[in-house]
């Protein structure tokens, strides 16, 4: 090494090794944040790969010469490519330079190493479609290292020259079965050369031979379908071979031709020969017809729902669901609805569900009313399902209907699709029907409405408690306590009134559970009241929308009284454990002379810890209340757990 090279991987090394040089004259700069290095240059790079320097050194430059190599780079990286740690790095580097050097050195390479730096060399020749390698690459498909010979066959494929070409032809019969696979890999990927380089009657020659061989049958997929872009001309022929055939797989790579292939003519000509299929072939067939898309089929595929054959009729009532637009393919589909439950039903359901067209909403309206029960009930769920404009007003209809499951299913709908408008109707139902599971379909309906539209239903909602029985009022209460808005809210505080006690107690619940803060004022009247159910609730809910709802001030306000109201020591714990969430040091004072009571004296320290955990060290003066508590609650409190997180939060602060 001379003593430029010398200097230059001298100075890499120190750069990549985040090495910094600081001179005396400098010692203010260094002090300085040092600005992120310059990457180095190509023969800084070079330097790297032919030093002394680590693995992770080389390798980094080895990806950096990949995207800033030139010519000057290939003989450091050509060397790398016997070393098993850094051969390959060195190859994707040379692999994406334009410049016919890096073939000779791979070609060179092959002499030079063995075992998989070997195999990544052959693999390299492959990637630069090396026409001058192949008669090197030729005799190693027989090398007795496998992954060299895999190796070769797919680089052999990849060059595709004729010569290439011939010899994978010639030597696929005889490949042993370590390397048969690659080689018919191989035989297929020169195929694919073949045809895009405009050789086609060459590639279709291959794919015939492969597709009459005992290939695999994964290569005989690839030569099928090779052939019929090859032979386009002939691709029908094929297709339809396939498809009356007995294979399975041909018959579905067949289908999936058919979809992917253009031309109405086309479409015609596979139509056409669905009935001389046999099932199998025509449940392909009408697969590969509905993912195609064309209505020319459509004749075809309306003949084939009548089949004998259940399987067929299956295939074709799906197909019809993608290529049928009109009314009369929906008269078609929903004649196969009943009876519900089979296949072929389930089938036409799903048909009905996806079929796209102008007419497909009004006709499948239009067909509800020659419908029997079952067919009806169907029709307004698939309505319903099709967001249909006209699924609101048959839903309506089906409402008066005598049939159960058809006002059932007309309730999904409004369930679905219903607002204001409709909400009087599902009401209706509630009110007037004697049957337990129709109202509960009603009432789900009417939630889900209220879920969408909220206040807009209020009204259709209190109007109809009037004059209602006790069963349907407490429903209708009920709702309107979802809908929680302050007219809500007096509908409830007057139904705390009601002659009923039933419709009375149910209020006191609602009340107790109301979420909004403007419930506070009516539950501290309840918890001042003397009897015990109204109490309880009342500061039940009281204490729970100060701990959720209220902030600050008011929270402490709420407490406070929530404290003066709690009557009994069940209460007391309540209200305790509410403080315990407030992190006002004012809170500590509250809660201390509850240590004293034996019957509360748990809650009334965790309350503590849990404020005092939360008091900030900066203030000495929330400190000083919050350490004064916790040692309180040290020398009352028995609990060893409870002490014990006493102890921790203390130890915190000090």
């Amino acid at each position: 090494m001379n003593m430029t090279r010398a200097f230059w991987s001298f100075f890499a090394v120190l750069v990549l090794s985040g090495a910094v040089i600081t001179f005396a004259g400098h010692a203010g700069e260094a002090a300085e944040a040092a600005a992120p290095p310059a990457p180095l240059t190509e023969p800084e790079l070079i330097a790297v790969l032919e030093s002394d320097a680590d693995w992770a050194q080389k390798q980094e430059a080895c990806r950096r010469l990949r995207h800033v190599g030139t010519q000057a780079s290939i003989p450091a990286l050509a060397a790398l490519l016997p070393d098993e740690t850094l051969s390959h790095l060195a190859r994707f580097a040379l692999e994406s330079m334009p410049y016919p050097e890096v073939d000779q050195v791979f070609r060179d390479a092959l002499g030079t190493t063995d075992g998989l730096c070997r195999t990544g060399v052959i693999i390299s020749m492959g990637a630069r479609r090396d026409a001058n390698a192949v008669p090197l690459l030729i005799p190693l498909m027989k090398d007795a290292h496998v992954e060299t010979a895999r190796a070769a066959a797919g680089a052999l494929g990849r060059i595709a020259t004729p010569d290439a070409v011939d010899a994978l032809v010639a030597y696929r019969a005889d490949a042993p079965g370590a390397t048969r696979g690659a080689v018919n890999e191989g035989v297929l990927a020169a195929a694919e050369r073949c045809a895009a380089a405009g050789n086609a009657n060459r590639a279709a020659e291959i794919y015939e031979g492969l597709l009459a061989s005992d290939a695999p049958l994964e290569v005989r997929l690839g030569a099928f379908r090779g052939l019929a872009g090859a032979r386009p001309a002939n691709a029908q022929q094929l297709v339809l071979g396939a498809l009356g055939g007995d294979d399975a797989m041909f018959r579905d790579l067949a289908a999936q031709l058919v979809a992917e292939t253009d031309g109405t003519a086309l479409t015609g000509a596979y139509a056409g020969a669905l009935p001389g299929l046999p099932a199998g072939g025509q449940i392909a067939l009408l697969r590969g017809l509905a993912d195609r898309g064309d209505t020319a089929a459509r004749s075809a595929v309306v003949e084939l729902t009548k089949s004998a054959d259940a399987q067929v009729q299956v295939a074709a009532i799906k197909a019809l669901g993608a290529l049928g637009r009109s009314g009369k393919d929906v008269a078609t589909l929903v004649a196969f609805l009943a009876p519900a439950g089979d296949a072929v039903a389930e089938a036409a359901r799903e048909a009905l569900v996806s079929m796209r067209g102008d007419e497909v909403d009004s006709a499948l309206a239009s067909n509800i009313a020659k419908s029997t029960p079952p067919v009806h009930a169907t029709l307004l769920t698939l309505l319903a399902s099709r967001r249909a404009e006209h699924a609101i007003p048959s839903a309506l209809d089906g409402l008066a209907a005598g049939e159960a499951d058809v006002r059932t299913a007309a309730l999904d709908a409004l369930a679905l699709l219903g607002g204001p408008a409709e909400a009087p109707a599902v009401i209706g139902v509630i009110t007037k029907t004697a049957d337990a599971s129709e109202r509960a379909s009603a009432e789900s309906a009417l939630n889900a409405i209220v879920a969408r539209k909220g206040e807009q239903i209020l009204p259709a909602v209190l109007d109809a408690m009037n004059g209602a029985g006790p069963d349907v009022r407490v429903v209708l209460l009920q709702t309107a306590a979802e809908i929680g808005t302050p007219q809500a809210l007096d509908a409830v505080l007057a139904a705390m009134q009601d002659a009923n006690p039933d419709i009375a107690g149910e209020a006191v619940r609602m009340l107790s559970n109301w979420a909004s803060l403007d419930a506070a004022p009516h539950l501290e009247t309840l918890a001042r009241g003397e009897d015990l159910t109204p109490y309880v609730l009342g500061l039940r809910g009281y204490v729970r929308l100060a701990r959720e709802q209220a902030q600050g001030a008011q929270k402490m306000e709420m407490l406070t009284k929530a404290l003066e109201l709690a009557r009994r020591p069940d209460e007391v714990k309540l209200v305790l454990g509410a403080w315990g969430t407030l992190p006002e040091p004012g809170a500590l004072a509250t809660l201390k002379p509850f240590l004293d009571q034996a019957d509360v004296r748990n809650e009334a320290a965790l309350a503590i810890i849990g404020v005092a955990g939360k008091v900030k060290k900066e203030n000495a003066d929330h400190k000083a209340l919050a350490l004064d508590a916790l040692n309180a609650v040290l020398a009352k409190c028995e609990d060893a757990g409870i002490r014990d997180n006493a102890q921790k939060v203390l130890d915190g602060l000090q």
